[in-house]
Protein backbone atom coordinates (compact mmCIF):
# COMPACT_ATOMS: atom_id res chain seq x y z
CA UNK A 1 0.00 0.00 0.00
CA UNK A 2 3.04 2.24 0.76
CA UNK A 3 3.91 2.19 -2.59
CA UNK A 4 0.88 2.61 -4.15
CA UNK A 5 0.10 5.78 -1.97
CA UNK A 6 3.85 7.21 -3.23
CA UNK A 7 2.46 6.92 -6.87
CA UNK A 8 -0.82 8.15 -6.74
CA UNK A 9 0.82 11.29 -4.58
CA UNK A 10 3.24 11.89 -7.07
CA UNK A 11 0.81 11.68 -9.78
CA UNK A 12 -1.75 14.18 -7.38
CA UNK A 13 1.76 16.87 -7.56
CA UNK A 14 1.89 16.78 -11.09
CA UNK A 15 -1.40 16.75 -12.10
CA UNK A 16 -1.25 19.87 -9.64
CA UNK A 17 1.68 21.50 -11.47
CA UNK A 18 0.44 20.87 -15.03
CA UNK A 19 -2.30 22.60 -13.66
CA UNK A 20 -0.41 25.32 -11.98
CA UNK A 21 1.61 26.02 -15.54
CA UNK A 22 -1.50 26.01 -17.91
CA UNK A 23 -3.18 28.30 -15.53
CA UNK A 24 -0.21 30.95 -15.93
CA UNK A 25 -0.22 30.19 -19.57
CA UNK A 26 -3.91 31.13 -19.99
CA UNK A 27 -3.24 34.35 -17.86
CA UNK A 28 -0.31 35.42 -20.32
CA UNK A 29 -2.34 34.56 -23.29
CA UNK A 30 -5.76 35.84 -22.13
CA UNK A 31 -5.17 38.82 -20.16
CA UNK A 32 -4.72 42.37 -21.61
CA UNK A 33 -1.31 43.65 -21.96
CA UNK A 34 -1.87 47.04 -19.71
CA UNK A 35 -3.08 44.25 -16.97
CA UNK A 36 0.37 42.14 -16.67
CA UNK A 37 2.06 45.70 -17.07
CA UNK A 38 0.23 47.21 -14.79
CA UNK A 39 0.81 44.04 -11.87
CA UNK A 40 4.38 44.35 -12.15
CA UNK A 41 4.40 48.06 -11.83
CA UNK A 42 2.24 47.02 -8.26
CA UNK A 43 5.47 44.60 -6.87
CA UNK A 44 8.36 47.21 -7.94
CA UNK A 45 7.52 49.80 -4.95
CA UNK A 46 7.35 46.56 -2.34
CA UNK A 47 10.66 45.41 -4.36
CA UNK A 48 12.40 48.54 -3.82
CA UNK A 49 11.04 48.84 0.20
CA UNK A 50 12.37 45.25 0.51
CA UNK A 51 15.55 46.08 -0.56
CA UNK A 52 16.27 49.61 0.91
CA UNK A 53 15.42 48.13 4.28
CA UNK A 54 16.29 44.88 4.56
CA UNK A 55 19.72 44.73 2.72
CA UNK A 56 22.59 46.48 4.90
CA UNK A 57 24.49 47.10 1.06
CA UNK A 58 21.67 48.41 -0.42
CA UNK A 59 20.47 51.25 2.59
CA UNK A 60 24.51 52.09 2.32
CA UNK A 61 23.82 53.14 -1.22
CA UNK A 62 20.97 55.28 -0.57
CA UNK A 63 22.31 56.87 2.54
CA UNK A 64 25.30 57.62 0.08
CA UNK A 65 22.70 59.10 -2.85
CA UNK A 66 21.44 60.76 0.24
CA UNK A 67 18.20 59.52 -0.87
CA UNK A 68 14.68 58.42 1.97
CA UNK A 69 13.31 55.30 1.16
CA UNK A 70 10.05 57.02 2.15
CA UNK A 71 10.40 59.44 -0.22
CA UNK A 72 9.34 56.82 -3.13
CA UNK A 73 5.88 56.38 -3.37
CA UNK A 74 5.09 55.96 -6.71
CA UNK A 75 6.62 54.65 -10.04
CA UNK A 76 7.40 58.41 -11.09
CA UNK A 77 9.24 59.51 -8.02
CA UNK A 78 11.00 55.84 -8.53
CA UNK A 79 12.42 56.47 -12.03
CA UNK A 80 13.23 59.76 -11.22
CA UNK A 81 15.08 59.69 -7.81
CA UNK A 82 16.35 55.67 -7.47
CA UNK A 83 19.95 55.27 -8.19
CA UNK A 84 21.03 53.47 -11.63
CA UNK A 85 23.27 50.74 -9.90
CA UNK A 86 26.43 49.05 -12.19
CA UNK A 87 28.45 46.40 -10.68
CA UNK A 88 31.11 48.42 -9.75
CA UNK A 89 29.07 49.90 -7.50
CA UNK A 90 27.99 46.53 -6.01
CA UNK A 91 30.33 43.67 -6.29
CA UNK A 92 33.68 45.42 -5.71
CA UNK A 93 32.52 47.46 -2.60
CA UNK A 94 30.47 44.67 -0.31
CA UNK A 95 30.98 41.94 1.76
CA UNK A 96 28.47 39.05 0.10
CA UNK A 97 26.58 38.79 3.52
CA UNK A 98 25.89 42.82 2.91
CA UNK A 99 24.36 42.25 -0.21
CA UNK A 100 22.14 39.71 0.55
CA UNK A 101 18.59 40.24 2.04
CA UNK A 102 18.43 40.52 6.12
CA UNK A 103 22.25 39.35 5.63
CA UNK A 104 21.11 35.75 5.61
CA UNK A 105 23.61 34.22 3.77
CA UNK A 106 22.91 31.14 5.38
CA UNK A 107 20.18 30.57 2.77
CA UNK A 108 22.22 29.34 -0.30
CA UNK A 109 21.49 26.64 -2.12
CA UNK A 110 23.63 27.07 -5.19
CA UNK A 111 26.02 30.27 -6.40
CA UNK A 112 26.94 31.19 -10.29
CA UNK A 113 29.23 33.83 -11.28
CA UNK A 114 29.02 36.26 -14.28
CA UNK A 115 31.76 35.51 -17.25
CA UNK A 116 34.24 38.09 -15.89
CA UNK A 117 34.08 39.65 -19.40
CA UNK A 118 34.13 43.33 -18.49
CA UNK A 119 36.75 42.32 -15.82
CA UNK A 120 34.52 42.28 -12.58
CA UNK A 121 33.16 39.23 -11.41
CA UNK A 122 29.40 39.50 -10.13
CA UNK A 123 27.56 36.66 -8.19
CA UNK A 124 24.07 35.27 -8.45
CA UNK A 125 23.07 33.01 -5.27
CA UNK A 126 19.73 30.48 -5.16
CA UNK A 127 17.96 29.95 -2.40
CA UNK A 128 16.00 26.91 -1.72
CA UNK A 129 12.35 29.14 -2.49
CA UNK A 130 14.29 30.73 -5.36
CA UNK A 131 15.16 27.43 -6.86
CA UNK A 132 11.56 25.88 -6.80
CA UNK A 133 10.44 29.42 -8.35
CA UNK A 134 13.01 29.33 -11.41
CA UNK A 135 12.08 25.53 -12.12
CA UNK A 136 8.28 27.07 -12.43
CA UNK A 137 9.01 29.33 -14.37
CA UNK A 138 12.04 27.75 -16.80
CA UNK A 139 9.09 24.57 -17.28
CA UNK A 140 6.77 27.32 -17.73
CA UNK A 141 8.58 28.71 -20.72
CA UNK A 142 9.57 25.30 -21.99
CA UNK A 143 5.98 24.31 -21.77
CA UNK A 144 5.27 27.32 -23.61
CA UNK A 145 7.37 26.85 -26.58
CA UNK A 146 8.36 23.26 -26.75
CA UNK A 147 4.97 21.63 -25.21
CA UNK A 148 7.18 19.82 -22.70
CA UNK A 149 3.93 18.66 -20.89
CA UNK A 150 2.61 16.86 -23.85
CA UNK A 151 5.94 15.59 -25.57
CA UNK A 152 8.37 13.53 -23.45
CA UNK A 153 11.79 15.84 -23.41
CA UNK A 154 15.22 15.49 -22.59
CA UNK A 155 17.54 18.81 -21.87
CA UNK A 156 21.14 18.90 -22.27
CA UNK A 157 22.74 21.87 -20.62
CA UNK A 158 25.90 22.56 -22.90
CA UNK A 159 26.65 26.01 -20.92
CA UNK A 160 30.04 26.50 -18.98
CA UNK A 161 30.68 24.60 -16.06
CA UNK A 162 28.88 25.54 -12.76
CA UNK A 163 26.09 26.88 -14.66
CA UNK A 164 22.90 24.51 -13.96
CA UNK A 165 19.37 24.61 -15.17
CA UNK A 166 16.55 24.67 -12.55
CA UNK A 167 14.08 22.09 -14.73
CA UNK A 168 12.13 19.07 -13.49
CA UNK A 169 13.04 17.51 -16.77
CA UNK A 170 15.61 14.94 -16.85
CA UNK A 171 18.88 16.65 -17.50
CA UNK A 172 22.56 16.18 -18.49
CA UNK A 173 25.28 18.89 -17.75
CA UNK A 174 27.89 18.38 -20.34
CA UNK A 175 29.49 21.62 -19.87
CA UNK A 176 31.24 22.57 -23.15
CA UNK A 177 31.87 18.64 -23.88
CA UNK A 178 31.34 18.03 -27.71
CA UNK A 179 32.06 14.50 -27.68
CA UNK A 180 29.82 13.90 -24.26
CA UNK A 181 27.09 15.89 -25.38
CA UNK A 182 27.39 14.05 -29.06
CA UNK A 183 27.94 10.61 -27.15
CA UNK A 184 24.40 11.51 -24.63
CA UNK A 185 22.46 12.19 -27.38
CA UNK A 186 23.11 9.47 -29.68
CA UNK A 187 22.06 7.36 -26.81
CA UNK A 188 19.42 8.77 -25.04
CA UNK A 189 17.78 10.67 -27.60
CA UNK A 190 15.75 7.74 -29.13
CA UNK A 191 14.07 7.68 -25.79
CA UNK A 192 12.04 10.72 -25.97
CA UNK A 193 9.84 12.58 -28.02
CA UNK A 194 12.37 15.56 -28.39
CA UNK A 195 15.65 16.64 -27.51
CA UNK A 196 16.45 20.32 -25.78
CA UNK A 197 20.50 21.73 -26.46
CA UNK A 198 21.01 24.64 -24.59
CA UNK A 199 24.58 26.08 -25.17
CA UNK A 200 26.70 29.06 -26.23
CA UNK A 201 26.20 29.53 -30.37
CA UNK A 202 29.75 28.14 -30.97
CA UNK A 203 29.41 24.87 -29.34
CA UNK A 204 25.87 24.73 -30.86
CA UNK A 205 27.95 25.17 -34.35
CA UNK A 206 30.19 22.32 -33.33
CA UNK A 207 27.76 20.05 -31.78
CA UNK A 208 25.80 20.27 -35.46
CA UNK A 209 29.23 20.15 -37.51
CA UNK A 210 30.72 17.34 -35.48
CA UNK A 211 27.40 15.58 -35.51
CA UNK A 212 26.82 15.40 -39.06
CA UNK A 213 30.76 14.55 -39.39
CA UNK A 214 29.50 11.72 -37.27
CA UNK A 215 26.79 10.38 -39.27
CA UNK A 216 23.88 12.14 -37.38
CA UNK A 217 21.34 13.46 -39.95
CA UNK A 218 19.90 16.54 -38.45
CA UNK A 219 17.43 16.64 -40.98
CA UNK A 220 15.01 13.46 -39.31
CA UNK A 221 16.48 13.96 -35.78
CA UNK A 222 13.75 15.63 -32.98
CA UNK A 223 16.02 18.26 -31.56
CA UNK A 224 15.61 21.97 -30.46
CA UNK A 225 18.47 24.15 -29.79
CA UNK A 226 18.23 27.21 -27.48
CA UNK A 227 21.23 29.96 -27.86
CA UNK A 228 22.87 31.32 -24.56
CA UNK A 229 25.63 33.72 -23.33
CA UNK A 230 26.00 35.79 -26.60
CA UNK A 231 23.98 38.08 -28.82
CA UNK A 232 23.63 35.96 -32.42
CA UNK A 233 22.52 37.54 -35.98
CA UNK A 234 19.24 36.02 -37.72
CA UNK A 235 21.81 34.73 -40.05
CA UNK A 236 23.15 32.31 -37.79
CA UNK A 237 19.72 31.49 -36.92
CA UNK A 238 19.26 30.69 -40.92
CA UNK A 239 23.02 28.87 -40.79
CA UNK A 240 22.06 26.45 -37.93
CA UNK A 241 18.44 25.58 -39.89
CA UNK A 242 20.08 24.82 -42.71
CA UNK A 243 22.33 21.98 -41.37
CA UNK A 244 18.51 21.17 -38.94
CA UNK A 245 16.18 21.30 -42.45
CA UNK A 246 14.25 23.64 -40.30
CA UNK A 247 10.26 24.44 -41.78
CA UNK A 248 10.79 28.03 -40.11
CA UNK A 249 6.44 27.93 -40.90
CA UNK A 250 5.91 25.25 -38.35
CA UNK A 251 9.22 24.36 -36.24
CA UNK A 252 7.57 21.36 -34.53
CA UNK A 253 11.16 20.55 -34.89
CA UNK A 254 14.53 22.03 -35.39
CA UNK A 255 13.59 25.35 -33.93
CA UNK A 256 16.27 27.36 -32.85
CA UNK A 257 15.53 29.99 -30.44
CA UNK A 258 17.28 32.20 -27.45
CA UNK A 259 17.26 33.04 -24.06
CA UNK A 260 19.09 35.70 -21.87
CA UNK A 261 20.74 35.52 -18.16
CA UNK A 262 22.16 37.45 -16.04
CA UNK A 263 24.38 35.71 -13.52
CA UNK A 264 23.52 38.56 -10.53
CA UNK A 265 20.07 38.52 -11.71
CA UNK A 266 18.48 35.45 -12.89
CA UNK A 267 18.52 33.07 -15.80
CA UNK A 268 16.23 33.10 -18.46
CA UNK A 269 15.19 36.92 -17.82
CA UNK A 270 13.79 36.98 -21.20
CA UNK A 271 13.41 34.27 -24.08
CA UNK A 272 12.14 33.98 -27.80
CA UNK A 273 9.04 31.99 -28.98
CA UNK A 274 8.30 30.84 -32.46
CA UNK A 275 6.35 33.66 -33.21
CA UNK A 276 9.09 36.12 -32.27
CA UNK A 277 11.57 34.19 -34.30
CA UNK A 278 9.04 34.65 -37.63
CA UNK A 279 8.81 38.50 -36.67
CA UNK A 280 12.26 38.71 -37.03
CA UNK A 281 13.15 36.43 -39.64
CA UNK A 282 10.53 38.81 -41.24
CA UNK A 283 12.55 41.79 -40.69
CA UNK A 284 15.65 40.33 -42.09
CA UNK A 285 13.98 40.29 -45.28
CA UNK A 286 11.72 43.19 -45.49
CA UNK A 287 13.14 46.90 -44.56
CA UNK A 288 9.94 48.54 -44.24
CA UNK A 289 9.20 45.81 -41.12
CA UNK A 290 12.93 46.31 -39.86
CA UNK A 291 12.88 50.40 -39.71
CA UNK A 292 9.34 50.52 -38.10
CA UNK A 293 10.60 47.48 -35.27
CA UNK A 294 13.69 49.26 -34.47
CA UNK A 295 14.68 52.57 -36.39
CA UNK A 296 15.08 54.24 -39.63
CA UNK A 297 18.46 52.88 -41.34
CA UNK A 298 18.74 49.87 -39.00
CA UNK A 299 20.69 46.98 -40.97
CA UNK A 300 21.95 44.55 -38.18
CA UNK A 301 18.17 43.76 -36.02
CA UNK A 302 18.15 43.28 -32.43
CA UNK A 303 17.44 40.12 -30.87
CA UNK A 304 13.65 40.60 -30.20
CA UNK A 305 12.47 39.06 -26.41
CA UNK A 306 9.50 38.64 -24.31
CA UNK A 307 10.13 39.74 -20.64
CA UNK A 308 7.38 39.19 -17.85
CA UNK A 309 6.62 41.93 -15.81
CA UNK A 310 5.54 40.38 -12.78
CA UNK A 311 9.65 39.14 -12.52
CA UNK A 312 11.32 41.83 -13.90
CA UNK A 313 10.65 46.09 -14.31
CA UNK A 314 12.54 47.02 -17.35
CA UNK A 315 14.25 50.79 -18.06
CA UNK A 316 16.06 52.79 -20.75
CA UNK A 317 18.41 55.24 -19.66
CA UNK A 318 20.10 57.16 -21.87
CA UNK A 319 23.95 57.81 -22.89
CA UNK A 320 26.01 59.68 -24.24
CA UNK A 321 26.49 57.58 -27.52
CA UNK A 322 22.54 57.97 -28.00
CA UNK A 323 22.26 54.05 -27.21
CA UNK A 324 20.16 53.35 -24.72
CA UNK A 325 20.95 51.09 -21.93
CA UNK A 326 18.93 48.22 -20.48
CA UNK A 327 18.17 48.93 -16.58
CA UNK A 328 16.68 46.15 -14.59
CA UNK A 329 14.85 45.98 -10.97
CA UNK A 330 13.86 42.11 -9.52
CA UNK A 331 10.98 41.47 -8.08
CA UNK A 332 10.59 38.38 -6.52
CA UNK A 333 10.68 38.31 -3.09
CA UNK A 334 12.37 35.05 -2.90
CA UNK A 335 15.80 36.36 -4.77
CA UNK A 336 18.48 36.77 -1.62
CA UNK A 337 20.15 39.19 -3.47
CA UNK A 338 17.62 41.39 -5.09
CA UNK A 339 19.67 44.04 -7.65
CA UNK A 340 17.53 47.29 -8.01
CA UNK A 341 17.67 49.73 -10.95
CA UNK A 342 20.61 47.40 -12.28
CA UNK A 343 22.46 48.40 -15.76
CA UNK A 344 23.17 45.52 -17.17
CA UNK A 345 25.25 47.72 -20.04
CA UNK A 346 23.25 45.90 -23.37
CA UNK A 347 22.05 48.10 -25.95
CA UNK A 348 18.20 47.96 -25.76
CA UNK A 349 14.27 49.06 -27.19
CA UNK A 350 11.93 48.25 -25.32
CA UNK A 351 8.53 47.78 -27.04
CA UNK A 352 5.21 47.04 -25.31
CA UNK A 353 2.71 44.75 -26.83
CA UNK A 354 0.32 47.03 -28.51
CA UNK A 355 3.06 48.65 -30.00
CA UNK A 356 4.25 45.69 -31.66
CA UNK A 357 1.02 44.64 -32.62
CA UNK A 358 0.30 47.73 -34.37
CA UNK A 359 3.36 47.49 -36.58
CA UNK A 360 2.57 44.33 -37.68
CA UNK A 361 -0.49 45.46 -38.65
CA UNK A 362 0.36 48.18 -40.56
CA UNK A 363 3.34 46.63 -42.52
CA UNK A 364 1.65 43.85 -43.30
CA UNK A 365 2.15 41.37 -40.82
CA UNK A 366 -0.41 40.86 -38.69
CA UNK A 367 -1.08 37.64 -38.75
CA UNK A 368 2.79 36.75 -37.15
CA UNK A 369 1.20 38.85 -33.64
CA UNK A 370 2.88 36.90 -31.01
CA UNK A 371 0.05 34.37 -28.53
CA UNK A 372 1.55 35.48 -25.57
CA UNK A 373 0.14 39.10 -24.48
CA UNK A 374 4.06 40.28 -22.96
CA UNK A 375 5.76 43.56 -23.58
CA UNK A 376 9.17 42.79 -25.76
CA UNK A 377 12.81 44.27 -25.14
CA UNK A 378 15.05 43.94 -28.38
CA UNK A 379 18.91 43.12 -27.21
CA UNK A 380 21.41 44.88 -29.23
CA UNK A 381 24.65 43.37 -27.74
CA UNK A 382 27.15 45.18 -25.74
CA UNK A 383 27.86 48.68 -25.32
CA UNK A 384 30.98 50.44 -26.58
CA UNK A 385 31.43 47.50 -29.11
CA UNK A 386 33.28 49.44 -32.42
CA UNK A 387 36.36 50.11 -34.16
CA UNK A 388 37.17 52.96 -36.09
CA UNK A 389 39.16 53.20 -39.33
CA UNK A 390 40.92 56.40 -40.38
CA UNK A 391 38.04 57.94 -42.35
CA UNK A 392 35.88 57.85 -39.07
CA UNK A 393 33.72 54.91 -40.13
CA UNK A 394 32.85 52.51 -37.55
CA UNK A 395 32.22 48.97 -37.81
CA UNK A 396 30.83 46.52 -34.86
CA UNK A 397 31.42 43.18 -33.99
CA UNK A 398 27.65 42.17 -34.56
CA UNK A 399 27.79 43.52 -38.30
CA UNK A 400 30.38 41.23 -39.05
CA UNK A 401 28.73 38.36 -37.57
CA UNK A 402 25.11 39.10 -39.69
CA UNK A 403 27.89 39.20 -42.71
CA UNK A 404 30.00 36.03 -41.89
CA UNK A 405 26.89 33.76 -41.74
CA UNK A 406 25.23 35.24 -44.97
CA UNK A 407 27.11 32.89 -46.65
CA UNK A 408 26.70 28.99 -45.71
CA UNK A 409 29.84 28.10 -47.41
CA UNK A 410 31.67 30.32 -45.67
CA UNK A 411 30.06 29.65 -42.32
CA UNK A 412 30.53 26.24 -42.96
CA UNK A 413 34.95 26.87 -43.10
CA UNK A 414 35.13 29.01 -39.80
CA UNK A 415 34.93 28.09 -35.84
CA UNK A 416 32.62 31.76 -35.77
CA UNK A 417 35.79 32.96 -34.18
CA UNK A 418 37.54 36.50 -35.27
CA UNK A 419 39.26 39.50 -34.09
CA UNK A 420 38.20 42.66 -35.14
CA UNK A 421 41.10 45.41 -34.96
CA UNK A 422 42.34 48.44 -36.33
CA UNK A 423 45.73 48.36 -38.31
CA UNK A 424 47.36 51.32 -40.63
CA UNK A 425 44.21 53.07 -40.27
CA UNK A 426 42.10 50.69 -42.06
CA UNK A 427 39.82 47.72 -40.71
CA UNK A 428 41.05 44.37 -40.05
CA UNK A 429 38.62 41.51 -39.33
CA UNK A 430 40.76 38.26 -38.82
CA UNK A 431 38.83 35.05 -38.94
CA UNK A 432 40.08 31.50 -37.42
CA UNK A 433 39.20 28.39 -39.97
CA UNK A 434 38.24 25.60 -38.47
CA UNK A 435 40.28 22.62 -38.20
CA UNK A 436 41.49 20.88 -41.56
CA UNK A 437 40.16 24.03 -43.45
CA UNK A 438 43.11 25.62 -45.59
CA UNK A 439 43.19 28.95 -46.54
CA UNK A 440 42.67 29.58 -50.14
CA UNK A 441 42.39 33.13 -52.23
CA UNK A 442 38.39 31.57 -53.14
CA UNK A 443 37.91 31.38 -49.46
CA UNK A 444 39.37 34.88 -48.87
CA UNK A 445 37.24 36.11 -51.54
CA UNK A 446 33.96 34.70 -50.12
CA UNK A 447 34.30 35.87 -46.68
CA UNK A 448 34.87 39.36 -48.03
CA UNK A 449 31.98 39.58 -49.71
CA UNK A 450 30.03 37.87 -47.20
CA UNK A 451 31.18 40.40 -44.90
CA UNK A 452 30.84 43.61 -46.88
CA UNK A 453 26.62 42.80 -47.25
CA UNK A 454 26.40 43.90 -44.06
CA UNK A 455 29.39 46.25 -43.53
CA UNK A 456 29.64 49.30 -45.24
CA UNK A 457 33.03 50.37 -44.45
CA UNK A 458 35.98 48.79 -46.31
CA UNK A 459 37.71 45.59 -44.87
CA UNK A 460 40.40 43.91 -44.93
CA UNK A 461 39.71 39.69 -44.49
CA UNK A 462 42.12 37.39 -42.98
CA UNK A 463 42.00 34.08 -42.82
CA UNK A 464 43.91 31.88 -40.21
CA UNK A 465 44.30 28.28 -40.26
CA UNK A 466 43.14 27.13 -36.85
CA UNK A 467 46.52 26.59 -34.70
CA UNK A 468 47.65 29.39 -36.06
CA UNK A 469 44.98 32.03 -35.38
CA UNK A 470 46.75 34.26 -32.75
CA UNK A 471 43.64 34.87 -30.21
CA UNK A 472 43.26 31.84 -28.73
CA UNK A 473 41.26 31.75 -25.85
CA UNK A 474 42.79 29.96 -22.54
CA UNK A 475 39.68 27.47 -22.51
CA UNK A 476 37.65 26.94 -25.19
CA UNK A 477 34.22 27.58 -24.79
CA UNK A 478 34.32 28.46 -21.05
CA UNK A 479 34.73 32.58 -21.81
CA UNK A 480 33.15 34.70 -23.96
CA UNK A 481 35.72 35.64 -26.57
CA UNK A 482 36.71 39.21 -26.93
CA UNK A 483 35.83 40.12 -31.07
CA UNK A 484 37.68 43.49 -30.03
Amino acid sequence: MGGQNMGLLKALQKKAVLFERRKVIKTLTTSSPEDIVQYGEKLLLAAFRRAATRVPAYKNILQKHHLDPEMIRDVASFRDQVPILTKEDVFPLYDIDDLCLDRNFSLIKSAMSSSGFSGIFSFGINTEANFRNAVKAIDTALDLIFDISRKKTFFINSLPMGVRIPTSLPIADTSVRFDMALAIYKKFSKKFDQVIVLSDPHFLKKFLEDGIEQGIDWHIENIHLITGEDWVPETFRSYLGHLLGTDWDRMDRGMIGGTMGVAELDLNLFHESKDLIRIQRAALQDEKLRYALYGQGVTISPTLLHYYPHRTFLELVDSNDGKPELVVSMLSDSLLIPLIRYNVKDVAQLIPYRQLQQILEDSGYGALCPQLKLPLVAIGGRKGRMVENSAGQAVSPEEVKQGLYSDFTAAAATTGYFKLRVEGGGILVEIQLKKGVADSPELQDRFHRAIATFVSAECKVLLYEYQKFPYAMELDYERKFKNI
